[in-house]
């Protein structure tokens, strides 16, 4: 009662899922996924085995045919599953049951596969392959792109409600916070697959402002300001990208500036200048003193608006 997608992206090894339902909370139950080793969907009536089994055997050093196999001779009701696997070498697994609810069907191909039950029509998971594999740029926009394309096509049968999408890394680094790229999920919402592609654009904001942050704190302001220009302005209504531009602006020297920003910022959310001058005892990234500087400059220009608009 659901569609899915997996894929991988050849040139880093990025692996990543994304699955669309009827169903409340979908990403808690369909997909299953461990950076370098691997992705798997288990849906229609979906057996939790697949998934943590599935990724054991992956994980032990079988492909994912192998491992599809193994499990479908120790599951008591295989016509009623759909399941896909994708291990770290690319290769592809692929099973939907006899039992299960029409349309239902799959499709693979080099590096993906899209599976779906109880949908519209079979043009839905056709859909999503044409989609993934004629979209660029970056796995988790091609993933969303091929849930956009299935809604197109009238995506389930009973209508959209939960979302999710998740990509990781094609090894593990030891830090499991790094090693998952993507992990965004919509429970319970009218338009699932729009809010997910909303999600998505502030997504790939936050982290880069994220980068930029870690680059202020390393002292390299100069890069981390490159960074959050290509961003375009900070948003007025306040958040961490606000701050993170002043504290780089404010490491480089630029307290006017770093000041300009808050005082933006603070005419919709006076509660900024407060948190940003928490920073200065943290040394994150400049003193007490500066930040007072900074705090104050920023609450004088909003006192000449203040006069200016009388």
């Amino acid at each position: 009662m659901t569609y899915t997608i997996i894929g991988r992206d050849p040139s880093c090894g990025e692996m990543g899922i994304a699955t669309q339902s009827h169903a409340f909370a979908v990403g808690s139950s369909v997909p299953w996924s461990e950076a370098g080793i691997g992705v798997i969907a288990s849906q229609s009536v979906g057996e939790p085995l697949y998934g943590e089994l599935g990724l054991d055997l992956l994980r032990g050093g079988l492909a994912a045919d192998e491992a599809l196999v193994a499990l479908r001779s120790v599951d008591p009701h295989p016509e009623r599953r759909q399941v896909a696997m994708l291990d770290a070498d690319g290769g592809i697994a692929v099973y939907t049951g006899e039992g299960c609810v029409e349309a239902a069907g799959h499709e693979s191909g080099e590096d993906w596969c899209v599976l779906a039950n109880l949908v519209a029509s079979s043009r839905v998971w056709t859909s999503m392959a044409e989609a993934f594999t004629s979209t660029g740029g970056a796995l988790g926009g091609r993933l969303v792109a091929a849930l956009q394309a299935a809604e197109e096509e009238g995506g389930d049968l009973r209508g959209a409600r939960s979302a999710v999408v998740s990509v990781v890394r094609s090894t593990r680094t030891g830090r499991p916070w790094q090693d998952r790229v993507l992990d965004l999920r919509v429970d319970d919402h009218r338009d699932p697959v729009g809010e997910m592609a909303r999600l998505m654009e502030v997504s790939d904001r936050h982290h880069r402002g994220v980068r930029a942050f870690e680059l202020a704190l390393d002292g390299e302001a100069e890069r981390a300001l490159a960074h959050l220009r290509e961003l375009g302005e900070p948003d007025r209504e306040g958040g961490d990208l606000v701050l993170w531009h002043a504290l780089a602006l404010a490491i480089a020297g630029r307290e006017d500036e770093a000041a300009g920003v808050l005082a933006d910022a603070a005419e919709a959310d006076p509660d900024v200048l407060e948190v940003f001058a928490r920073y200065g005892p943290a040394d994150l990234p400049t003193d007490t003193e500066a930040t007072q500087r900074i705090v104050g400059r920023a609450e004088a220009r909003l006192s000449d608006a203040g006069g200016d608009r009388d």
